[in-house]
C-alpha cells in the first residue's frame, strides 16, 4: 500500500487514504450493529389476561343482636327469593379473572343490598325433622359498584307469642372469609335451626326475623314463612340454633 501511494499523485494518495479509513468505519458499525442484534429481546410483561314471594314486610331496628352490628338505623324491607332468583349460577362472588383494586372496596351497607329467604333448591329448612336444619338468606348487591361482605350477620328472631320474646342468636365457630360481590351478584348465609314437637313451654315459634348485614345498624325484616317451632334454647351456652358466617 506504501508503494502505491508513493507512485500516485499526492492529491490521488489522499483520496485513496480517505476511502480506507471509511470502509473500516463502516466495517465497524455493522459489527457493532450486529452485536446488538444478537441479545435476547426485552418483553415486556404480559397482562393476566326460594318458594313464591312472601311480601316486603318493614323492617324494625332490634334492641340487641349477636351480629357484627350494632342496633338501630333506618328500616329496610325484603322478602323470599322466588325460585328463579335462587339458582346457584346467581351465587357469586366478584368474578376472579378480573383485577380487583382491594384497597377500594368498602363494605357493603344495607343500601347497597336486598335481602330475602332462600326457599327453592332445597334450601327451605326441614321443620318437622327431629334433628337441625338450615335456612338459607341471601344478599344481592342492588349497587353499582363491587363492595365485600366479611363476618357473621345479626340475627334476631322475633316469636310468634307473646311469652317468645325476642332471640338474638349465637354465632358458630366457623372462621368467616371475605366475599367480594359485584353488582347483581348474590351471596348467601345460613341459620342452624333445631325444630321441635316440644309444648309451648319448651318450644319457640318463629315469626319475623330481622336480619343486619355485617358491621351494619340497619336491618332487614323478614316473615318467616315456614312455620314449626324451634327448641327454646335462647339462654343457652351452646344452643342448637345459631347464626353461621357470611358465605356459609
Amino acid at each position: 500500500m506504501t508503494a502505491l501511494l508513493n507512485r500516485l499523485p499526492r492529491h490521488g494518495a489522499a483520496v485513496l487514504a480517505m476511502a480506507t479509513l471509511t470502509t473500516g468505519a463502516v466495517a465497524c458499525s455493522s459489527s457493532v450493529e450486529g452485536a446488538r442484534s444478537s441479545g435476547v429481546p426485552n418483553h415486556a410483561p404480559t397482562t393476566p389476561a326460594p318458594a313464591k314471594g312472601t311480601g316486603t314486610p318493614t323492617a324494625t331496628p332490634s334492641a340487641a343482636s349477636s351480629g357484627n352490628h350494632t342496633a338501630g338505623g333506618s328500616p329496610t324491607t325484603a322478602g323470599v327469593r322466588p325460585d328463579a332468583a335462587a339458582s346457584p349460577d346467581d351465587t357469586s362472588t366478584a368474578n376472579t379473572s378480573t383485577v380487583v383494586d382491594l384497597a377500594s372496596i368498602t363494605r357493603c351497607h344495607t343500601a347497597d343490598l336486598k335481602a330475602g329467604f332462600d326457599a327453592a333448591g332445597g334450601a327451605a329448612p326441614d321443620m318437622t325433622s327431629t334433628h337441625q336444619t338450615r335456612a338459607s338468606v341471601y344478599f344481592t348487591n342492588i349497587s353499582r359498584h363491587t363492595c365485600s361482605l366479611i363476618g357473621f350477620p345479626g340475627v334476631d328472631i322475633v316469636g310468634d307469642r307473646a311469652t317468645d320474646g325476642t332471640w338474638s342468636l349465637t354465632r358458630s365457630s366457623a372462621s368467616p372469609t371475605k366475599i367480594l360481590l359485584k353488582p347483581s351478584n348474590t351471596t348467601s348465609f345460613s341459620i342452624t335451626l333445631l325444630p321441635t314437637t316440644a309444648p309451648a313451654a319448651e318450644s319457640f315459634q318463629p315469626a319475623i326475623v330481622r336480619i343486619t348485614p355485617p358491621d351494619e345498624k340497619t336491618q332487614f325484616s323478614l316473615k318467616w314463612p315456614w312455620g314449626g317451632s324451634i327448641t327454646r334454647q335462647d339462654a343457652a351456652t351452646h344452643p342448637g340454633t345459631f347464626v353461621n358466617p357470611m358465605g356459609s
